[in-house]
């Protein structure tokens, strides 16, 4: 039984599922280098059938979410807020009459979203059609679901099936809603509660990233990195101001005037807020209404194990408040929790669905590791050297054991990037497409930002850790899933001494990635030889990328990226190319000969 799960829209992906298990899973924006490509994802489509060595019509069933309309433009997603910060002035009254009239606003929505769930047959009905026109593929194998139902469903192979869980949905917007409170007990999930789009937290979490003169969509983790550097005291009163936009009530957000158009109340309340006050105002009250919101659902309901899921979730410091509370007692957190892991859950839908239909017994399987897809033979970088004649480029050298050799660099203080293996799936480099460095070695920090990433000062590190470690840097008592670093941690004593540069510089917290030998045996040997050379098993590790561009895939890809940067050391499977470059003075901040 072959189930494929699309994502059309922003981060358009495909997955693929057999009898239960998801065998491959991709994003468009790896093979186009466009980051967050919109769209039906071709490319991704082609991978995902290869990989199992199938066709199109092979497929039982194609399973979307009804989200998004067909727009090829692959940079949808990039134009999407700058559409909806622009819009008329005859919706720019609306909103603001909402901010007045609160009750003639909430009315005012929901005839739209009356008007919407009429509409709803029609959108399916002609996603069907260009889906089925597009992919040369049988319409009446084609179903669409609701956004949040899909990322809902994203997490329901991993909850358990004998009790209820909660499971916590929120984003931006999808199908017209921003949240929903839904409840799962191993037979299928019901939805209890929905917000509209137009009190989206997740939206006013993506104006306040544009009017801090960043990307929304894209750079909303700049402004979570950002918020632990403002002061406390400057925070409260921007806090006591902002608070009073949002209320909850019968599990559903509420708001005094239209989230997507929020703009005009940041240029009229908090246009000469400082910078870093703003971005830890708005991540306090991301954290406390969320909290709020999810105390609320467990004195509801009596249920204490909950999942989380949806691009707000992608704020690894509200997750880590969450696993906090001590009303949760079991926390499950989707990984890449945004649109792409829409994908994921059309799979885990239509498999259900399929199973029932057909009487069959197959049920989705668990996500216990994220390598889901392409990786390249050892025969393919052997005939990329030959054929562009590399070696005239670069010294390169066939190790006979790559990751001793690896340790040796980074050990020495050497940066090295990863390319080896398959790739990983969702927005975080789990080491097969990474760039590592000593964790103890803080200069690390600068150079990389300064001379290969080109990040934001304030952004902090990352460390991949062996599984078998975490509890000397780390306390876990609810024993959260920190295999795909989607929740930070307080860090221990001995952290803050082995892990410096791989952590959060001010308030000292950890994001790690948990490195099994079971989901990754060559990362978790290449830990090992680390530690075996400094005493310390984790790695400073960042995504193999440029900035502003997607994760590499290919070793085209990583070798652009060693061609663009100052980065001197590239391992590929089991070759290591390096390249002579200026070096760094940290003293001045600059590149000499």
């Amino acid at each position: 039984m072959y189930i494929v799960g699309l994502n059309i829209g922003h981060n358009a992906t495909a997955c693929l599922m057999h009898n239960g298990v998801i065998t491959s899973c991709v994003s468009e924006e790896r093979f186009s280098r466009i980051k967050n490509h919109s769209g039906i994802p071709f490319k991704s489509i082609e991978y995902v059938l290869s990989e199992q060595k199938i066709r199109i019509e092979d497929v039982d069933l194609i399973v979307l979410d009804d989200h998004y309309p067909i727009n090829n433009d692959p940079h949808f997603g990039k134009k999407f807020l700058n559409d909806y910060t622009h819009k008329s002035l005859k919706n720019r009254v609306l909103s603001k009459v909402g901010y007045s009239f609160p009750s003639l606003f909430s009315l005012y929505q929901a005839q739209k979203r009356k008007r919407y769930l009429n509409k709803r047959e029609k959108i399916r009905a002609a996603l069907k059609n260009e889906i089925a026109k597009q992919l040369n593929y049988t319409k009446e194998k084609i179903e669409c679901i609701d956004h949040h139902y899909a990322h809902a469903f994203a997490t329901y192979p991993n909850l358990p099936k004998d009790k209820k869980t909660l499971i916590f949905t929120l984003d931006g917007e999808g199908s017209g809603l921003s949240a929903t409170v839904n409840i799962a007990d191993g037979n299928g999930i019901k939805t209890i509660a929905s917000t509209e789009k137009s009190a989206s937290l997740g939206y006013f979490y993506a104006i306040a990233t544009l009017w801090l003169g960043m990307k929304p969509l894209e750079h909303e983790f700049k402004v979570m990195g950002l918020a632990p550097y403002a002061k406390q005291h400057s925070i409260e009163k921007v806090y006591e101001k902002i608070k009073k936009i949002f209320r909850i009530e019968d599990l559903e957000f509420h708001s005094k005037f239209n989230m997507p158009f929020a703009d005009h109340f940041f240029n009229r309340e908090l246009k000469f807020v400082r910078f870093d006050t703003l971005a830890g105002a708005v991540q306090k009250l991301t954290e406390e209404l969320v909290m709020e919101w999810i105390r609320e659902a467990i004195r509801t309901t009596n249920i204490h194990s909950i999942a989380l899921s949806g691009g707000v979730f992608m704020n690894v410091k509200a997750n880590q408040k969450i696993a906090e509370m001590p009303e949760v007692a079991q926390l499950f957190i989707m990984p890449s929790a945004g649109d792409e892991s829409n994908a994921i859950g059309c799979c885990n839908y239509g498999c259900l669905m399929l199973t029932k239909k057909q009487n069959k017994t197959y049920e989705p399987q668990k996500i216990n590791h994220l390598y889901l897809g392409p990786e390249y033979e050892e025969e393919y970088v052997k005939k990329l050297i030959e054929t562009n004649e590399l070696e005239k480029k670069y010294k390169i050298k066939k190790s006979k054991s790559i990751n001793a050799d690896i340790a040796k660099l980074l050990a020495k203080g050497e940066i090295v990037a990863r390319c080896t293996g398959r790739s990983e799936w969702g927005a975080r480099a789990l080491g097969n497409r990474s760039i590592l460095a000593n964790p103890n070695n803080t200069d690390t920090i600068r150079i990389l930002n300064e001379t290969i990433k080109d990040r934001d000062f304030w952004m902090p590190f990352t460390p991949s850790m062996l599984e078998e470690d975490a509890s000397l840097y780390f306390d876990n008592p609810k024993k959260v899933s920190a295999s795909f670093m989607a929740i930070t941690f307080h860090s221990k004593k001995l952290a803050k001494k082995d892990l410096p540069a791989a952590m959060h510089p001010y308030d000292l917290t950890i994001r790690p990635q948990l490195v099994s030998s079971k989901t990754n045996k060559e990362y978790h040997l290449l830990l090992k030889e680390f530690k075996k050379l400094t005493g310390v098993g984790c790695l400073l590790n960042t995504s193999f990328n440029l900035h502003g561009e997607p994760n590499v895939l290919t070793p085209e890809d990583a070798l652009h990226t060693m061609d663009n940067s100052s980065l001197k050391y590239v391992a590929i499977g089991n070759y290591l190319f390096e390249k002579e470059v200026k070096k760094y003075r940290d003293d001045i901040g600059i590149l000499e000969k």
